[in-house]
């Protein structure tokens, strides 16, 4: 089965931009969560995390609350927590800055891709 989630173009292009600066791949993370990254990014002193994430709509636990997210994201995306790296230099990540368009990640039980759709 095929379930999707949606990365936003304006909180994205930041991290897209990072990666892009600092030449290093994102990554796709689910821990707490679901999120992207650059591989290579500024980190928060205080507390050690990155600056720089983009959260899919509605997995955010900085906004949502644990019991509105996590059920879902197990369902989407399977039960273990994962970072998958992804080229910097695919076309998709520079539809997202050039054309504006957000980035869907459609997943399955053995495989994810990337897509992306204009506003």
């Amino acid at each position: 089965m095929k379930r999707s989630v949606i990365f936003k173009s304006e909180t994205l292009s930041p991290v897209i931009q990072e990666a892009r600066k600092n030449k290093c791949r994102i990554i796709l993370v689910k821990d707490h969560g679901l999120y992207m990254m650059a591989e290579k990014g500024e980190r928060d002193t205080g507390t050690g995390r990155q600056k720089t994430l983009c959260y899919a709509e509605g997995f955010n636990p900085d906004i949502q609350e644990f019991d509105q997210w996590y059920d879902e994201l197990n369902a989407i995306c399977g039960g273990d927590d994962f970072g998958e790296f992804i080229d910097i230099n695919s076309s998709v990540f520079s539809a997202v800055t050039d054309n504006r368009s957000h980035l869907v990640v459609t997943f399955t039980d053995t495989q994810f891709e990337l897509k992306a759709r204009k506003k």
